[in-house]
């Protein structure tokens, strides 16, 4: 099917070579797998291009398994001396995988001449595959250079792209040799930042941090200035005229603070943070946005630089009217709940987000609740935050706002303490399940979280806890298992079975109380799912 003349329909050539490379090493493993490889390279040279992208993608999953370097190197000079140059476009695909398996120098003139070859879209397969066959080099990268520099300034600004972005996958070739690197790299990432292609920059941009970071000179003082022009080539792409490059660059914003310290975060990036936070286009601030939480860990900044240089961006993208840009600070901002202390402005911001009409947002806001008890205090949260957002996001009329809530149940029992989760919440949630006798789906809400504050008391010896564990065990006994909607009762029982699971030290209690319980309530059960969960629950005893 492969060799027949004219070739035959593409989807049968795709799932041929995809087919393929299934069968090595499942069935037939190491030399038994050398007939394939004729097929392969014929599919490999064929018009289709979503032919030959699968057939290297065989040959490079086989090629490991064969180990044959005579004959893998034989294929590859057939490929590169091919007369037309889709064998050769695949050639480069296969290259680097054939030198980590062989190491056969023939394969580093082979790289070389698909480089340098005249048809564009020959030097576009060798560039983005050069960083890969340079990552796999453990001697002789020297040569290699002069090839990455040519493609770097081909004419043709996609072979730019390409060889420009390959400076990234190059891997430790470089970082070990951070002379070489400012040599060779740093004029090409200089060069690719200020490219009159904006498709080169944002090549560059998308993948600036690990070109960064191949460099291997990160944190060594002796190459401070070397440092200054990294952050200013990424300081040109973060200012790029055209969105995407910014977008891009942004999204490695994190990386390269972390990856130049605060002195550079300081005299380089800090500058330019309320232009990207105020950007017209809102992937930019998006991505600002998540880069800010991001770069608030590590130990990188102080506390006072995240909160004199994040704290003002952090409220104007919480007001943002986009809520993808609200959300990617509100599901971070656990991040940095050390210091939600002293952003009074961001508090204010996630309170008035406790109403907004997005219930992602909402969501987001329930999430975050058991933190801002631990940073602000419990005055703090039964003041401001109890009634307006905590017991209005449980009565939430979307459901993944009300088990956000629930989710963070167990979490606030353990900032609270058992004894004012006990007096301050059980109550009022007490109180919502006896007003909402028409609303089984907020009796099960309530039931639930009774649920996760029972786990998160779990096996706790301690006598405050214990008394709370019991009274918890005795609502949802009395409650949910004595609902009038099966469904609730059904909640109720799953839940117990979970919580036997987490509290073996209150096997006492268990047997003496809740089990007759149980067992009154299945032989007066009608409906069969909730006595096959009744049952669950007490095997589960």
């Amino acid at each position: 099917l492969a060799m027949k003349q004219p070739p035959q329909e593409d989807e049968l050539l795709i799932n041929m070579a995809g087919e393929l490379q299934k069968i090595v090493p499942t069935l037939l493993k190491g030399a038994q797998a050398l007939p394939i490889l004729p097929i392969l390279e014929r599919l490999a040279a064929v018009e289709e291009t979503v032919v030959r992208d699968e057939a290297v993608k065989a040959i490079n999953h086989i090629a490991p398994e064969i180990e044959d370097g005579p004959v893998l190197v034989a294929m590859a000079k057939r490929l590169v001396g091919a007369d037309w140059f889709t064998a050769k476009v695949s050639a480069a695909g296969i290259l680097p995988v054939l030198y980590k398996v062989s190491g056969d120098e023939e394969l580093v003139n082979l790289m070389k001449e698909v480089a340098q070859d005249e048809t564009p879209m020959v030097r576009r397969g060798a560039a983005a595959n050069l960083g890969h066959f340079m990552s796999h080099m453990k001697s002789g990268i020297e040569g290699m250079v002069p090839i990455l520099q040519q493609l770097c300034r081909d004419e043709q600004d996609s072979v730019r792209l390409l060889a420009v972005a390959t400076t990234a996958q190059v891997g430790n070739s470089y970082a070990e040799q951070p002379e070489l690197a400012t040599q060779v790299i740093l004029p090409i990432v200089r060069a690719g930042s200020t490219d009159l292609s904006w498709r080169v920059r944002n090549n560059l941009a998308k993948s600036f941090s690990d070109v960064a970071t191949n460099l291997g000179i990160g944190g060594i003082e002796k190459y401070e200035k070397e440092q200054a022009l990294v952050m200013a080539c990424f300081v040109s792409l973060l200012q790029d005229i055209e969105a995407e490059v910014r977008a891009s660059a942004v999204g490695h914003l994190a990386r390269m603070v972390h990856w130049g310290g605060a002195d550079l975060f300081e005299s380089h990036l800090q500058p330019l943070l309320p232009g990207l936070a105020d950007d017209i286009v809102m992937e930019v601030r998006s991505k600002c946005a998540l880069a800010l939480m991001d770069s608030s860990e590590g130990g990188t900044l102080e506390d006072s630089t995240i909160l004199q240089a994040f704290g003002p961006l952090l409220e104007s993208f919480l007001q943002d009217e986009f809520s993808e840009v609200q959300l990617h600070v509100l599901s971070n901002l656990p991040k940095m709940s050390r210091l939600l202390e002293k952003m009074n402005g961001v508090v204010s911001s996630i309170l008035n987000m406790a109403k907004a009409s997005n219930w992602r947002v909402r969501e987001g806001v329930a999430k975050l609740l058991p933190h801002l008890a631990d940073a602000r205090g419990l005055d703090f949260f039964s003041q401001v935050l109890l009634e307006p957002a905590w017991l209005n996001l449980l009565q939430d009329p979307v459901a993944f706002v009300r088990n956000a809530v629930v989710a963070s149940v167990g979490q606030l029992v353990t900032v609270t303490g058992p004894a004012w989760f006990s007096s301050n919440i059980i109550p009022r949630h007490s109180n919502i399940y006896d007003q909402s006798p028409n609303s089984y789906l907020m009796r099960n809400t309530i039931i639930q979280s009774y649920v996760e504050a029972a786990i998160a008391l779990g096996d706790t010896t301690e006598s405050t806890g214990s008394e709370v564990w019991q009274e918890l065990m005795t609502y949802i006994l009395e409650k949910g298992l004595a609902d009038k909607v099966p469904n609730v009762r059904m909640v109720a029982c799953k839940g117990l079975s979970r919580i036997m699971v987490a509290a073996p030290s209150h096997s006492s209690y268990i047997q003496g109380k809740i089990k007759p319980l149980v067992e009154s309530s299945m032989d007066q059960e009608t409906d069969a799912d909730c006595r096959h969960f009744q049952d669950m629950t007490l095997s589960a005893m």
